[in-house]
């Protein structure tokens, strides 16, 4: 191998290359929404609104089962490549803005984008990494923070500057980068097709998992717990202080840049006492700090309950996005790609059921207070926490699923798949 295709295979470089994946589209995420009622369209109805955030859950659910199988049968590398594509695609819909349906289809190949992306990005990640995984989920979580953090401030400050097209322009540059890297990862010779009987029988094994399965169900209330301070949060401190806007966005930047900062702490810890008692100690937190935000006084005390709830979910989803693949290790498998796939429906799911309920326990008919909200999803979190103190049956592991790659040599290729050409 020459040395670009060492350096090419190196799991750190696979790591930057997913880590600046997952940076670019929640950037884009957070960026373009705004956006909307500033659009050729001028998107001001509430509803359509509403609608545009669908799609891209609507995307991202239709997408994914179907590059759950597409990556096991095709590789990593392909699906990478087509979710840079779809998202630069989203842009150009986005930056035209024609009309509504064009910015619904804008939201739908956002969403299909995000399941690319998400789904190959962190089975590539599972595939490099073994023993290290915790740690390098949460640096491509941090990745896709930072993106979130960005995207809203870079968007408004330029369109303040340079008017509707120079945010565009500036992710438009961000996505020929994103797209360009995806080219670099390794192309890779897949050993011979399994029968098609065979590989259902294996994703359908993976997907009744038990550990898959616990895993998900965390997976799902973390988003929803996010999902729910979201809409809430902002209510409660202008209720309690008159919040701005300007006040509420630092509140969640402070929280986000928390997140940020629990990227080393969360696999220090998850090396001490175990990947799923870390999962324990974010769901328990989550239980205990989310009804407190309804008898805060004040919007310090609410920030910090915030805060809190932020480290709640950074010590629930970084273990738990490295116990997915673990599960698939503890089966013998490779296929992380379906562990992902249904990390990612967990994670939709989570984010579209809570909006339903917060929809439904705030309307005129079935007003509940605010605790009541919060102490419901806190009972959720409490049900999920048995799940992973009981510890999952081992099963053969190959020695493909046992091996970390750590030189860049040709055996560093995804497990499931053969050398790099």
């Amino acid at each position: 191998m020459s040395w670009i295709e060492k350096y090419r295979a190196h799991p750190y470089t696979i790591l930057f290359i997913t880590s600046f994946g997952l940076f670019v589209e929640e950037l884009l995420y957070g960026m373009v929404a705004p956006l909307a009622s500033e659009s050729p369209v001028h998107v001001c109805d509430e509803h359509v609104i509403s609608t545009l955030y669908g799609a891209y859950a609507l995307g991202l659910i239709i997408a994914t089962p179907i590059l759950g199988i597409v990556t096991e049968r095709t590789g990593r590398r392909k699906p990478m490549i087509l979710g840079g594509l779809l998202l630069s695609a989203s842009a150009v819909l986005f930056y035209f803005g024609l009309n509504q349906p064009m910015l619904f289809a804008a939201r739908l190949l956002q969403g299909a984008g995000a399941a690319c992306t998400w789904t190959a990005g962190l089975a590539l990640i599972a595939g490099y990494f073994v023993k290290d995984r915790v740690r390098a989920m949460g640096w491509a979580m941090l990745g896709a923070t930072t993106g979130s953090i960005v995207g809203p401030l870079v968007g408004g400050e330029l369109f303040e500057k340079g008017g509707y097209a120079a945010p565009f322009y500036f992710a438009f540059v961000l996505l020929a980068i994103d797209v360009a890297l995806r080219f670099a990862i390794p192309t890779t010779v897949r050993t011979a097709l399994k029968p098609w009987k065979e590989t259902f029988s294996e994703l359908g094994g993976i997907i009744t998992d038990k550990s898959v399965l616990s895993a998900a169900f965390a997976v799902a209330l973390a988003a929803a717990a996010w999902a729910l301070m979201e809409p809430l949060f902002p209510m409660h401190v202008i209720r309690i202080g008159n919040a701005t806007p300007t006040v509420i966005g630092l509140l969640f930047t402070v929280s986000n840049l928390l997140y940020a900062l629990l990227a080393p702490v969360v696999p220090f810890v998850s090396d001490r006492i175990g990947v799923r008692q870390t999962t324990v100690v974010g769901l328990v937190m989550t239980a205990i700090v989310l009804p407190s935000l309804a008898i805060t006084p004040n919007i310090v005390m609410a920030g910090i309950v915030l805060c809190l709830v932020t480290i709640g979910y950074a010590f629930t989803i970084n273990p738990t996005s490295a116990e997915l693949g673990d599960a698939v290790d503890r089966r013998g498998s490779a296929s992380y790609a379906v562990a992902y796939a249904v990390y990612n429906l967990a994670y939709s799911f989570g984010m579209i059921a809570v909006d339903s309920y917060v929809q439904f326990v705030t309307d005129g008919d079935h007003k509940l207070p605010l605790v009541e909200i919060l102490l419901i999803v806190s009972g959720l979190f409490v049900l999920c926490v048995p799940l992973f103190l009981v510890k999952p049956s081992a099963t053969a592991t190959t020695e493909a699923a046992t091996e970390e790659p750590t030189t860049a040599t040709a055996s560093d290729a995804i497990q499931g798949e053969n050398k790099t050409t």
